[in-house]
């Protein structure tokens, strides 16, 4: 998929923050997950630009977040 380059850093929406604990999401895994699988990820017809699915989790994020090509930001997150 073209576009900016893969993301190094991943930054949370406080929405996404308190999912993730409601879930028992591990925050390290979730962003280890999305760092390692981008590639894969899909358009979101959603609020968030990108959507992927890894593990027991749906990742719903923006990059780049804030014009920074390095960022991507977790919107929300869920299990399916």
């Amino acid at each position: 998929m073209a576009g900016p380059p893969s993301p190094s850093t991943v930054v949370w929406s406080e929405h996404a923050r308190a999912k993730a604990q409601e879930l028992s999401a591990g925050v390290l895994d979730v962003e280890d997950a999305l760092l390692a699988h981008h590639a894969r990820r899909t358009l979101n017809p959603g609020a968030a630009q990108w959507k992927l699915r890894v593990g027991p989790w749906v990742i719903a994020y923006d990059h780049p977040a804030d014009d920074d090509p390095a960022t991507a930001k977790i919107v929300t997150l869920w299990r399916p």
